[in-house]
């Protein structure tokens, strides 16, 4: 698995914000979204796509977002996504990498060096 494979992670681990801060529990993954869930008693679901994913630490069974804790709270997170899924090992920022791959913005393999 990759640093930021959605593929391996599980129900229940945690989700931190990019500043650090707890957001609560993984509750499902798919392609498209990763459903979190927070507090014990009044339970708040919040559906964020994919895309924010920043890492996968299995050995700790956490992720973290690529969102501060403020705009977790400001944003409106309880619809589904409808963001295209996000690929195995894909960069999280497709076009942050475009500029820097000799092969005129395609996104490289990680797993090869560029020019193979």
């Amino acid at each position: 698995m990759s640093d930021n494979d959605i593929h391996g992670i599980e129900r229940g681990w945690s989700v931190k914000s990019v500043d650090g801060q707890s957001i609560g529990s993984v509750e499902e993954v798919t392609e498209t979204y990763i459903l979190v869930k927070s507090g014990l008693i009044n339970t708040d679901h919040r559906y964020f796509p994919a895309g924010v994913l920043e890492h996968v630490r299995p050995e700790m069974s956490e992720i973290g977002i690529s969102l501060t804790q403020e705009q977790v709270d400001e944003a409106e997170w309880s619809e589904v996504p409808t963001e295209p899924p996000r690929t195995s090992g894909a960069p999280l920022n497709e076009e942050e990498y475009a500029d820097d791959d000799p092969r005129n913005g395609a996104i490289a393999d990680p797993e090869k060096p560029i020019g193979y």
